[in-house]
């Protein structure tokens, strides 16, 4: 969340390279076509703080897919977006994703 004051740079970042991304997090990212979801979506305004998600692919060769979504939970209720129930989906198996990484990394 972006409270009052904050910039998206003010946020934690998670990067994950090749392998370590899991196996349904690679297959997630296909299924719902990820690479075509480029661009920015939702309502920056629908809060005073802004729930803020922000994802960018980069590809060998430079190639790279950068997605922003500005309050998503909002938008998943008072829209019909396919888009963003897509990337929707793919955030909730990042966050699956790195709990379990977190897990395993604590036994």
């Amino acid at each position: 969340m972006l409270e009052i004051g904050f910039k998206p740079r003010d946020l934690a970042i998670k990067i994950w390279n090749g392998i370590q991304i899991p196996l349904e997090v690679r297959k997630v990212v296909i299924d719902e076509d990820l690479e075509n979801l480029a661009g920015v979506l939702g309502d920056r305004k629908a809060s005073d703080s802004v729930e803020y998600d922000h994802l960018t692919l980069a590809y060998r060769g430079g190639k790279t897919v950068e997605i922003k979504v500005y309050n998503r939970g909002i938008a998943l209720f008072l829209t019909d977006d396919d888009r963003i129930k897509r990337i929707h989906r793919i955030l909730c198996k990042l966050n699956k994703g790195e709990t379990e990484a977190q897990d395993e990394r604590s036994l």
